[in-house]
This record gives C-alpha cells, sequence and structure tokens, in this order.
C-alpha cells in the first residue's frame, strides 16, 4: 500500500483507500515491540528498586513517540549512562519527566503487563505534537489500546492465570494480525481497495497489481493450519481448492463489467517469489476469446564504474 500511495502522481486528485493497512508496519506496534522487550529484561536490584537494560532504555528513549517530548531530559539521561557506563540503569535516573516516569516502571504480572500498556499508550498519546502525522498517530495508538483491552477482558473472562512470557507473546501475536481500516470518499478519486473489497461492485478501469500466481490466489489455506489436507478434505474444512474457488469468483466478478483491465506481475523470481504470473491470466489466455495485449516494462541500472582516486605526487605532496 505504502509504495503505491508513494508512487501515485501529485496531479492525480483525490485518492480513497478502502483496505486495511497492517498495524505492525506503524510506529505505534515497534512502540509497544519496545515496551515489551523493556519488561522482558527488567530486574530489580538488591535495594528493591528496578533496573532496565540499557539497550531497551536506549531504544526506547529514541522512539519518536518518546524523543520528541522533551529533547533536553532524554540528552541528560543519555549522557549520564555513557558517562558513568551504566549496564543496568536504576528507575530513578529514568523519572526525569512524567512521562518517563510512566513509562519506565516495572510490571511484573501478565495483569500488570496488559494495564502498563494500556498507560503507556495513553501517555503517549496525551504529548501534544505537531505535523500532518498527528491524526495518524492517534489514530493507531487508539486501535493498540483497543486490542490489548479486548485481548484482557478475554483473558479475564477466562480465568486463566498466564505466566509473563506467555502474555507478551500474546499481545504480539494479537497485534500482528491487526489491520487498521481506513475511512474515505467511496465516490470520489482513485479507488484503491483490496480483493475482498471489490465485491459486488463495477468498475470501468481496472488496474489489479501483484497478479503472480504466489500472491494470488496464492495458498493462505494451507499455511495457517497443522491440518493436513486428508483430514481437511474428510471433515469438510476449508482445502486450497476452496480458497482458489473463493478468490476465483472475486477476480471475475471484478471484471465482468470492466472495459479495460491493467495487470501487472513482476516475472523476477527470487527467494519470495516464482515470477510466475497468476493462472487466472493464464485462464483469460488460453480459455477465452478476450484480446490480450502483453507489455514488457524494464527498469535498466547502470552502476557507473567507480574512479580510482589519484593524487599527483608534487612537491607540496612529498613535503605532507
Amino acid at each position: 500500500l505504502m509504495p503505491l500511495l508513494y508512487a501515485l502522481p501529485a496531479d492525480i486528485g483525490g485518492v480513497n483507500v478502502t483496505m486495511g493497512y497492517p498495524l505492525r508496519n506503524t510506529l505505534a506496534y515497534s512502540f509497544v515491540e519496545r515496551l515489551l522487550e523493556l519488561q522482558n529484561h527488567a530486574r530489580t536490584a538488591k535495594d528493591g528498586e528496578p533496573v532496565f537494560y540499557y539497550i531497551d532504555v536506549e531504544g526506547l528513549l529514541a522512539h519518536p513517540y518518546v524523543a520528541d517530548s522533551d529533547n533536553d531530559a532524554i540528552a541528560a539521561i543519555h549522557k549520564d549512562m555513557v558517562d558513568n557506563r551504566l549496564i543496568s540503569v536504576p528507575q530513578s535516573m529514568l523519572s526525569a519527566t512524567p512521562l518517563l516516569a510512566r513509562l519506565f516502571r516495572r510490571a511484573e504480572s501478565w495483569r500488570e503487563i496488559l494495564d502498563y500498556l494500556c498507560d503507556a499508550v495513553a501517555a503517549v498519546a496525551e504529548v501534544p505534537y505537531c505535523g500532518d502525522e498527528v491524526r495518524f498517530r492517534v489514530e493507531y495508538l487508539s486501535v493498540v489500546a483497543r486490542n490489548i483491552a479486548q485481548l484482557q477482558n478475554m483473558l479475564l473472562s477466562c480465568e486463566m492465570d498466564i505466566s509473563a512470557d506467555v502474555c507478551r507473546a500474546l499481545v504480539r501475536r494479537h497485534l500482528q494480525g491487526v489491520r487498521i481500516p481506513f475511512e474515505g470518499e467511496p465516490l470520489e478519486g482513485v479507488q484503491v481497495m483490496g480483493i475482498l473489497e471489490t465485491r459486488n461492485l463495477d468498475f470501468r478501469n481496472v488496474l489489479i497489481l501483484s497478479m503472480n500466481d504466489d500472491n494470488f490466489p496464492g495458498a493462505r489455506t494451507a499455511d495457517s493450519s497443522f491440518i493436513p489436507y486428508g483430514l481437511r478434505f474428510a471433515y469438510g474444512l476449508p482445502t486450497p481448492e476452496h480458497h482458489e474457488g473463493v478468490y476465483a469468483y472475486y477476480f471475475y466478478r471484478l471484471i465482468q463489467r470492466a472495459e479495460r483491465v491493467y495487470m501487472f506481475y513482476c516475472s523476477h523470481a527470487d527467494e519470495k517469489g516464482t515470477g510466475e504470473p497468476s493462472r487466472y491470466i493464464r485462464q483469460l489466455e488460453y480459455e477465452t476469446s478476450f484480446p490480450i495485449e502483453r507489455t514488457e516494462v524494464g527498469a535498466d541500472v547502470n552502476l557507473s564504474a567507480s574512479e580510482p582516486i589519484t593524487i599527483a605526487k608534487d612537491a607540496a605532496v612529498a613535503d605532507v
């Protein structure tokens, strides 16, 4: 999604995004990861004061959500850590501002960890920011807080007592599957949407990106389950054939009333893909009478040769 939005020309007019953006690709998720790592390596000193590993402290202080809050206080903390060569940073050194005091505290049980994450997300959301990213930042943080609260309610309803490690793993697994919905005007501008959002919609011009076979339709059903194919088929569970059939319906329903259809795929084979076009392109070629035109687009990258660095050996250079 992001490469597509950056590649759109400035004079294209309105753009409406009707698809989910993965939460794991946002700064909000990386902020939660910093907090989880901070709690994972946190310990209690002999005097009872919590101490934190210096790498986790530096990572959290350098995060954009925290670094922009108070530059002078964060620079002073970093200077003290370097001057004293601290491996374990005490909590008292990290309480220079109210925000840092709320972030650098220890949470041991799973209930304390979830409460700590909700409070930390609320703390950075209250910090005033400037720029165009403020609205997206608040939206991302609200999605994180809402999903952590849902996970907390589910665990409380199950009346389970889990360890802190299991809690951190559940938070990561839950947030990595969350997608942020975008809202816009569906009747104006270019419509950017996923294949699931195109159901029951007709367009005159359709551009389908990433039409490689390992991506469209792909094999998501087989990759998301440990149940073997024989058991899935015997008990009527979804199989790869069912997944392919559903995506075939979405594809042919999308191009049913389109006047022009452009399909793009990358023929370069690497460790991420085979470079094969989608099977739906092959079906259109061999099973229909639609006129299909192929255009190869290449990006030639010419690396200029490195010129040798030479210094004339005159009298001035010899003296130096």
